[in-house]
Parts: C-alpha cells; structure tokens; sequence
C-alpha cells in the first residue's frame, strides 16, 4: 500500500511540474505564437527557439513573420527587448514584426527602458493587463507613435504620466480595475 501511494504522489508530482512548464504553440498561419506559464526569460527563449527550430521556412524560423505574440500566466517581472530579439544556441531571432503584444496575467513590475524600440513602428495593440505594474513611465519613452489600443487594466498603477499625448494614434486606452 505505501508503494501504491508513493507511485501516486510522484504521478501527481509529475503532472504538477509538467503543467507549471512553460509551453508555446505557434498557429497554422505561423503570424500567431502563444506561450503560457513562461517562468522566466530563459525558458521563455527556449520555448520560443523549439516552436520555431522545427519550422521549415527560413524567415519563419527567425520569427520574421509573427505579428502576434500573447504570453500569458508567466512569472516574468521585467519587460525587456530580449523578449523581442535574442540568441539561443546558435540562432538569432527577431520578431520585429509584431503588431500585436500581449504579456497578461503574471507579476510584470517593471518595463525597461527601450523594451520595445524594435517593435515601435509595428506595434497597434499593446496588452499589460492583470500584471503589478505601478508606472508605465518607461513605456512612454520608447515612441510607440502607432500604438492604437493600450491595455492596462487590472495594474495597480500609481501614476499616469501626463505624457500619453505621445502616443499620437492612441484610440482606446484601458484603464479598468
């Protein structure tokens, strides 16, 4: 019986670590890449580097056609361009054109100066909701000028910088709690 039970903890113990791992899964068209539980940025570039390895066209391979990007239920605390363009073995990628960005429902705090600068001219629709972010000073900084709608409900923000004329082709800004 205590073998019965040992076997069934560690059955549960597996299927509790695989779950946690981080997934991506990249759609028919190869415009559209979602990853959930990402834990980190390495592992996040791992999944990333596997979905795309496997693909047979080049530019795909590199990332140059994703145009949306959700990652979703991560444990990420920093927004960084290594999110956007980075190395992993001996690849190089780029999504520079994404046009639709989300990083929801994780403990997001910070956003780095020049996160997005990559994406500044592509990106339409920026989603940030459900994370702990208390300023988006640093976002307004990278010249998003094409940004149409920003999402930034569910953030404990603290501030907003009066400085959202800066996004000239804002339409919806959400704010919501």
């Amino acid at each position: 019986m205590k073998l019965f039970i040992s076997y069934l903890l560690l059955l549960i113990s597996i299927d509790i670590v695989y779950s946690q791992s981080c997934s991506c899964q990249l759609d028919g068209t190869g415009m559209t890449m979602i990853c959930e539980n990402v834990h980190s940025i390495n592992a996040y570039q791992q999944c990333i580097h596997e979905q795309l390895n496997i693909q047979s066209d080049l530019k795909l391979r590199r990332g140059g056609v994703i145009t949306n990007l959700t990652i979703k239920h991560h444990q990420l605390r920093t927004l960084s361009n290594e999110l956007i363009q980075f190395s992993y073995g001996n690849n190089y990628y780029q999504l520079n054109d994404l046009r639709y960005l989300y990083v929801v429902h994780g403990p997001l705090k910070q956003i780095e100066n020049g996160a997005l600068t990559l994406i500044e001219r592509a990106l339409e629709y920026l989603d940030l909701s459900f994370n702990k972010l208390k300023s988006i000073d640093n976002l307004i900084g990278n010249g998003l000028n094409n940004i149409q709608i920003l999402v930034l409900s569910h953030n404990p923000l603290e501030t907003i910088v009066n400085k959202l004329d800066q996004f000239q082709s804002l339409k919806i800004l959400d704010l919501s709690s």
